[in-house]
């Protein structure tokens, strides 16, 4: 049974998504977490935004024709995030919400095209067509996890970009160490990478990373997105099999924006490798935390076919080394690779 706690909204958002949703975090979400305990005055308008952000679970709270937000560490609010997230490799990190969007990674995209300058992070309560690896379905239930995107723009050194995957991975294996010993969860985490961008927990898929690019007349970016079911239920029935939350692995409710501001922290720490070009300490820090990359038997899946093989370690550009059956020791670039379990 999960423990509650007083920190987390309970309410679902009563509101249904259409594919083409775009909707932006009102401005009044800032406004009220910039007040604090003081809250703001009633204005025209402010009544249909208080209403709508109550609709996504924001408790706030009225009194005298004036209207507050209780601080709490699950809420995802801009500029709260801004405030908590430490300055390690960027001067500020800018933060735009969205109650609901298509994909943070299209947003990421377009912005990215637009030439944004970087250090950007898209977020979003539900996505209504979040995608992962290969253009595969994430589900992204209100408020049931986190999905967000970096817009960055890192060192120009295009080959070694989808490095930054493992650094995504690793940050994010950190940040729920951490928080599990900090929160003395009931349960503790077990934590798997595999390669190359997903989460396990358990065993079971918790979270995903995809990496895209795109070019403007500024020069070319990293779109890096980043999904984890955090929620308990969360986790559509028939994938429950091979899927988790983090709260369901914790034994207990997670602070969703505890978590994102751990996993950027830990993840300025790796950009900051990236950027010096210590390639080799990346893939040291993601293979602490990965039980698959060496002597685990795997199907390497092409096409319609799955082959046989062991792994046998990484390249120096995070490719996966595997020997097949026939003694070849094959790099494996993309693709799907899955655990060959003994029966």
């Amino acid at each position: 049974m999960l423990n509650s706690s007083k920190d987390f909204r309970s309410s679902s958002p009563r509101w249904a998504a259409s594919p083409l949703s775009r909707v932006p975090v009102p401005d009044l979400l800032d406004q009220l977490a910039r007040a604090g305990p003081r809250g703001i005055e009633e204005s025209p308008g402010s009544r249909a935004q208080v209403e709508l952000c109550r609709q996504w679970g924001f408790q706030i709270q009225e009194k005298d024709n004036r209207f507050f937000l209780p601080f709490d560490s699950d809420s995802l609010v801009p500029v709260w995030i801004e405030q908590e997230t430490p300055g390690i490799v960027w001067d500020r990190l800018r933060v735009e919400g969205f109650l609901a969007i298509g994909s943070t990674n299209e947003e990421g995209l377009a912005r990215a095209r637009g030439g944004d300058p970087g250090a950007l992070l898209i977020y979003a309560e539900t996505q209504t067509a979040g995608r992962g690896r290969k253009g595969r379905r994430w589900e992204s239930p209100p408020g049931g996890g986190l999905y967000f995107t970096l817009v960055l723009k890192p060192a120009p050194d295009l080959n070694r970009w989808p490095l930054l995957t493992f650094v995504a991975g690793a940050a994010l294996a950190q940040a729920l160490i951490e928080l599990g010993e900090s929160e003395g969860f009931p349960a503790r985490f077990a934590v798997d990478l595999k390669w190359p961008n997903d989460v396990l927990l358990g065993g079971k898929k918790a979270a995903g990373v995809l990496l895209e690019t795109a070019c403007s007349a500024r020069g070319p970016a990293v779109v890096l997105g980043v999904g984890i079911n955090v929620r308990p239920g969360c986790v559509p029935e028939e994938l429950r099999l091979r899927a988790s939350s983090v709260s369901d692995e914790a034994g207990a409710l997670v602070a969703r924006r505890k978590l994102l501001v751990r996993f950027l922290y830990f993840f300025q720490m790796g950009y900051n490798l990236f950027e010096n070009g210590r390639h080799a300490d990346i893939l040291e820090n993601w293979k602490r935390h990965s039980s698959m990359w060496d002597g685990v038997p795997v199907w390497i899946v092409e096409a319609e076919k799955s082959i046989p093989a062991v792994t046998c370690g990484l390249s120096d550009a995070g490719a996966l080394r595997v020997r097949t059956v026939e003694g070849i020791v094959e790099t494996i670039l993309a693709g799907d690779v899955r655990l060959r379990r003994s029966r």
